[in-house]
C-alpha cells in the first residue's frame, strides 16, 4: 500500500489488505514513520500493531537516537546493512513464516544522499543472499532503500534470477 498522503493511512490499510488478499507477510519501510522523519520505537511499534511482520530503514533510519536500542532488540528491525557509521542493528534478518523462511536484506544506495554514509551496496549484497541460501530461506527478499532510479535499476539487474523481489523504496 502506498500512501501519498502518509503514513497514518498505510498502516491502517496493512490489516484490511492482509485479510482480503490473504497475505503472509509483510515488510514496510518504516524510516520516515515519525513526524519529521526518521523512526521511533512508538511509531515501529505501531507499524508491527498494524500487522507488518519486518520493518526496513533507510538514509534517515539513524536520525533519532531513542531508536538504536530497538535497532539491537528486535530482529525484525532493520536498518541498511551497508551503513558505515551504524553501531546498531543489522541488515538482514530471517523470518519464519511457519511453512517455509524468508530472508529480508535491507540495503541503501549511494547516489544523490547528502553526506551519505552507506558503503558500495553491491560488496554487500552477494554475502548477504549466499548468507539468506545457508540459512534455508525459500523466499529472498531486498529492500533497496535508493534515490537514484538509475542505481535501483542496476541494482535490479544485477539481482534478476537471484533473489524472490527486489523493492526500490525511497522515492
Amino acid at each position: 500500500v502506498y500512501a501519498p498522503d502518509g503514513c497514518a493511512y498505510a498502516i491502517k490499510m496493512i490489516p484490511v489488505v492482509k485479510r482480503e488478499e490473504n497475505i503472509e507477510f509483510v515488510k514496510v519501510n518504516g524510516e520516515n514513520s515519525a513526524l519529521g522523519n526518521g523512526i521511533t520505537p512508538e511509531s515501529a511499534n505501531s507499524i508491527f500493531t498494524a500487522g507488518a511482520d519486518v520493518i526496513t530503514g533507510g538514509n534517515h533510519t539513524l536520525r533519532r537516537k531513542e531508536f538504536y536500542d530497538m535497532l539491537d532488540s528486535n530482529p525484525f528491525v532493520l536498518r541498511p546493512h551497508n551503513l558505515t557509521c551504524a553501531e546498531a542493528g543489522s541488515g538482514y534478518c530471517l523470518f519464519d513464516m511457519g511453512r517455509c523462511l524468508a530472508a529480508v536484506i535491507n540495503l541503501s544506495g549511494q547516489i544523490y544522499f547528502e553526506r551519505s554514509n552507506a558503503d558500495n551496496p553491491f560488496k554487500y549484497v552477494d554475502d548477504l543472499i549466499n548468507k539468506a541460501h545457508a540459512d534455508g530461506a525459500k523466499f529472498i527478499f531486498v529492500d533497496f532503500h535508493a534515490e537514484a532510479t538509475s542505481e535501483k535499476r542496476a541494482m535490479g539487474f544485477y539481482l534478476d534470477g537471484k533473489v524472490t523481489a527486489v523493492f526500490g523504496t525511497h522515492t
